[in-house]
């Protein structure tokens, strides 16, 4: 090969790429938030989910056909990962997609706790998207594509609390308890109960009952009788809280009606 022809390739390269500078240089899409909502918070299976809807607009003048990508998504100053689907952006066009924030609980507590109180977060996706371009795959970024605080509304049901049974074994008062949890979130149903027959109390114990989102649980409860009973139905004072430790803390106070069988 002559000493000329290295050269001559290079300025020829050169020359193609100058053709198509954009093509070359192609920028990320512009992104806009959409909607930013709480689907599930689960403390017992570890996981947050998030419904996240995204607007993406394509700057250049030529289509940008997205690939799969994975983004960073910065929420509260935690960093988790983030997928976004593929979409091909037409020119000066834009395109919403839909996607799925899932967050460690143990992670995201404090900005768990932000969001459930009601508080503006701040929410930043950061990153590369995959990009093909003239046939090949390659990148836009990275860049920080969005940034800006973010808020849900959580309009929290208190448990539905109902004894189903209640039963006199020896000296001792057996009940079952159901809870109906119709909630996003799940939580631990935790705190003393005092038990009256006829108008005495007899009694008092402890609950401790893990809700998950939507579930309904019933579990089996024995208080020993510590007085004597009055003549008359069961009621059982309650003075639960719900909790999900360092993320929420509500009162579930209520009195429940029974009779023994």
């Amino acid at each position: 090969m002559k000493r000329w022809t290295l050269p001559l390739l290079a300025a020829l390269l050169f020359a193609i790429t100058a053709c198509i500078p954009q093509a070359a240089r192609p920028q990320p899409p512009q992104v806009q938030l959409l909607a930013f909502g709480l689907v599930s918070l689960d403390p017992f299976s570890g996981r947050a989910e998030f419904n996240v809807n995204l607007r993406l607009t394509n700057p250049n003048g030529f289509g940008l056909p997205l690939l799969d990508s994975t983004l960073t998504a910065e929420l509260g100053g935690v960093q988790f990962r983030m997928g976004i689907p593929a979409v091909d952006i037409p020119s000066g066009q834009s395109r919403d997609v839909q996607t799925r924030l899932s967050v460690p609980v143990a992670d995201a507590t404090r900005a768990l706790a932000s969001l459930v109180g009601g508080q503006a977060t701040r929410f930043r996706l950061l990153g590369e998207l995959n990009v093909t371009l003239l046939g090949a795959r390659t990148t836009v970024g990275p860049a920080t594509l969005l940034d800006r605080d973010v808020q849900i509304s959580l309009n929290f049901s208190l448990p539905q609390l109902r004894i189903t049974a209640v039963r006199l074994d020896g000296l001792a008062l057996v009940f079952s308890l159901q809870a109906v949890n119709s909630n996003i979130i799940g939580f631990a149903l935790q705190g003393p109960m005092r038990v009256s027959i006829g108008g005495r109390e007899v009694g008092q114990a402890g609950l401790n009952l893990n809700l998950a989102p939507g579930q309904t649980s019933q579990g089996e409860f024995r208080v020993q009788l510590t007085g004597l009973p009055g003549f008359g139905g069961v009621s059982i004072q309650t003075d639960f809280r719900a909790l999900i430790p360092g993320i929420f803390d509500r009162p579930v106070v209520s009195v429940l009606e029974g009779a023994l069988r």
